[in-house]
């Protein structure tokens, strides 16, 4: 179930002991649709990523194949049409084509990149079962902390848990349920307790709006909305650079979240400009 968000505890702790600042000359947002190597276009119907040195060819007035370059083994080329002929060609643009055979691996993008041509993210922003997260600061202390991630699916929701190794009852947890009006919800917050950083509803688009949700002193169901500042940026930490970053800031706490799909928060910047949580390596 979704936990109960108290703004004046949470607030607190938040601002307490969390001194790290904000380094963004590291972040870059390029608000392009990355798929590999490749930026993802509108009118690409998928991409080949070449396995071996091949060459890339035009049609000639006779139905005969005339070479233009060599493309080189790990390279990666969006593919608009595809033609029966010759074997099966990939049209790459321009009129130039690469044959498909044993050298050309091609793939379609999945229904989330296509979603993300229209700036749109309905889900996929939690980390996988397995993984290793490590975050400094780690949100609600300033101390660097492991955590590795289960996930447990009941109907109606899934939960994410963050777990500190040996430590059952220190963990964070990733909500995604949906509400009885059928609403996707997706929440963070401290595992076991009411302490929530955010609740926010799916869909997620660039430059539109969306509900944050909140829980006052009395208990009373709240909602207003915030900007979801980017679904499509390229974003760098010290974990790494991830590509397709959702951007967004609670109005509530004053706290800027970045998620990269199939890892989670990767960064969280408070309104002084102080990191209250970032990811510094995951496996």
């Amino acid at each position: 179930m979704i936990k109960k968000l108290s703004k004046a505890v949470l607030v607190g702790v938040l601002a307490l002991g969390i001194t790290a600042t904000a380094n963004t000359s590291a972040e870059a947002a390029t608000h392009k649709v990355m798929w590999g190597k490749t930026e993802l276009k509108v009118g690409q119907i998928g991409k080949v990523t070449i396995l071996a040195d091949t060459d890339l060819v035009k049609i000639g007035a006779n139905g005969s194949l005339s070479k233009v370059r060599t493309l080189k083994k790990g390279e990666e080329y969006r593919v608009y049409t595809y033609k029966s002929s010759n074997g099966g060609l990939y049209g790459l643009g321009a009129s130039s084509f690469v044959q498909k055979g044993s050298k050309v691996k091609y793939e379609t993008p999945s229904k989330s990149k296509l979603a993300l041509l229209n700036k749109e993210v309905n889900g996929g922003l939690v980390p996988k079962a397995g993984m290793k997260l490590t975050y400094s600061p780690s949100f609600t202390e300033n101390t660097k902390r492991d955590f590795v991630t289960t996930v447990i699916k009941e109907d109606g929701y899934i939960q994410t848990i963050l777990t500190v190794p040996g430590k059952q009852y220190e963990s964070y947890v990733y909500n995604e349920i949906n509400n009885v009006e059928g609403k996707q919800i997706f929440s963070f917050g401290v595992n076991h307790t009411d302490w929530g950083l955010f609740a926010i509803e799916f869909p997620l688009i660039e430059g539109k709006q969306t509900k944050e949700i909140f829980y006052d002193e009395e208990n009373n169901r709240v909602t207003q909305n915030i900007d979801v500042i980017s679904t499509t940026s390229t974003v760098k930490v010290k974990a790494g650079t991830f590509q397709n970053v959702v951007i967004f800031k609670s109005k509530e706490y004053g706290v800027t979240f970045y998620l990269a799909p199939g890892v989670g928060i990767i960064k969280a910047v408070g309104n002084d400009g102080n990191t209250v949580g970032e990811l510094i390596s995951f496996k």
